[in-house]
């Protein structure tokens, strides 16, 4: 695998090894990182969480680059409408609650040496799995979630954003009581724009937090989600 780095969850009970109890957990360098790999990962550390949202680190397969920053994202929200209306989950009056639930992940590679089709050492590498409504599962959706993403992607290098969107449908036979459901996938890449953190470094914290800000959009009313 690629070297991955581990970053705290953001909870009181995380330590750092020999510390005292409640003290913050911060990643150590190793050697023979690059100082700008090693600022990016202190940026993914340093990063505000974003609320109703789930993080998680995964690992970079070594076949993608010499380092990398893998983080997999979860948001869900539940209500009468699936939005997470706050009055829905007091709701007595028998109407069953949907949970809309919507996951993905982001790698943030760095190559020692620049990728073609990258024309950078960076690439951001992004999945999502996302909620449809049944009215939404026609033609025009996947330009709706194509056009929703890159208004969240943030200091990508113009035009470098590429990727599938996949409208999936599935259908329950046999013994299997199950109603219809539909779904979204999106496979997403593109070049950060680099000196974007302290420095004029990578902040590769923002890039996991725009992709995270997506995902979350999309269980929740567009008036609640503040980004």
């Amino acid at each position: 695998m690629a070297e991955i780095f581990a970053f705290p969850a953001g909870t009181p009970a995380a330590t750092r090894p020999g510390d005292g109890a409640g003290a913050p957990q911060h990643p150590v360098l190793p050697r023979g990182v690059p100082d700008e790999v090693w600022a990016a990962v202190e940026s993914v550390d340093a990063m505000p969480r974003l609320a109703d949202v789930r993080y998680r680190e995964i690992p970079v397969p070594s076949t993608l680059a010499d380092f990398g920053i893998g983080v997999e994202l979860e948001a869900s929200a539940s209500g009468r409408d699936g939005f997470g209306d706050p009055d829905d989950r007091n709701d007595r009056t028998g109407d069953p609650l949907q949970t809309r639930l919507a996951t993905g992940w982001l790698m943030v590679l760095y190559s020692r040496e620049p990728r073609i089709g990258w024309d950078s050492n960076w690439r951001c590498v992004g999945f999502a799995r996302l909620p449809l409504e049944a009215g939404e599962n026609d033609p025009l959706a996947p330009g709706m979630y194509w056009d929703g993403m890159c208004d969240y992607v943030e200091y990508a290098e113009p035009d470098s954003v590429s990727g599938t969107v996949t409208v999936t449908r599935n259908t329950a036979f046999g013994g299997l009581d199950e109603a219809p459901s539909s779904g979204c996938e999106m496979r997403v890449s593109w070049t950060p724009l680099d000196g974007t953190g302290p420095d004029a470094t990578m902040d590769a914290g923002a890039q996991v937090n725009s992709w995270a800000a997506f995902i979350r959009s999309t269980v929740r009313p567009e008036e609640d989600d503040c980004r």
